[in-house]
């Protein structure tokens, strides 16, 4: 009867000890998944952010590699520009060509006065006067003005004094609505009144153009 109680005892231990491991694995099991369920939450979190960074970072470089691109293309237009601007200024004894017509300064010197005896001009403050040479390179008459040339000082603007370059030309009117044919040149005077200031400007410029409206224009330097 002993043995059998016994043998009872340990029948029943070990069922609990079965019973009491089986829940132990179940527990384990449990918080297993549970885990693993959320480290792979978490992993696609930081996916879906290293894509949108990464997508960031390529927008970035091709808004800064367009802005470059701009300003590079800026750059090279506005040397070309310049270029082409300083292609138009030409010197004092060079021709400069302008729609087909040669102008050139030819010398210029200062003066208080034009014209002989008969025909004199006082200038108000003291004259430029400019010995100039217009070509007429096209397949047509021109007309030719002193208007067509004009001093500039920086932002200032001086027209010639007609009655002071006809008395310049004695013996005729000089560039007053002169015709010139194809191949032909023309030699005259064209006064300006101006200040002493302009005439000591390392600045001023003679801008020449064709035509009454001037349609294309250029610059000769007077230094």
């Amino acid at each position: 009867m002993a043995e059998e109680k016994q043998k009872k005892k340990g029948g029943c231990l070990k069922w609990g000890a079965i019973i009491i491991g089986v829940l132990i694995l179940f527990g384990a099991c449990a918080a297993a998944m549970t885990g693993g369920g959320e480290d792979t939450g978490d992993t696609s979190s930081d996916s879906n952010e290293a894509e949108t960074t990464e997508t960031a970072t390529e927008e970035n470089t091709e808004e800064s590699t367009e802005e470059e691109t701009e300003e590079a293309t800026e750059e090279s237009t506005e040397e070309v520009v310049e270029e082409e601007e300083a292609d138009e200024v030409v010197g004092v004894g060079e021709a400069l060509t302008v729609d087909g017509i040669d102008f050139t300064v030819n010398e210029w010197y200062q003066a208080e006065s034009v014209g002989s005896d008969f025909m004199a001009e006082e200038a108000n403050d003291t004259y430029i006067v400019m010995d100039v040479s217009v070509v007429n390179n096209g397949n047509e008459a021109i007309t030719v003005d002193s208007s067509y040339f004009k001093i500039v000082d920086g932002e200032r603007t001086y027209e010639p004094d007609s009655m002071a370059s006809s008395a310049a030309n004695e013996d005729d009117l000089g560039l007053f609505l002169e015709e010139i044919n194809p191949g032909s040149s023309r030699n005259a005077f064209v006064v300006f009144d101006v200040t002493q200031e302009v005439v000591d400007s390392s600045e001023k410029q003679v801008q020449v153009q064709s035509g009454f409206w001037g349609t294309e224009t250029g610059l000769i330097n007077l230094q």
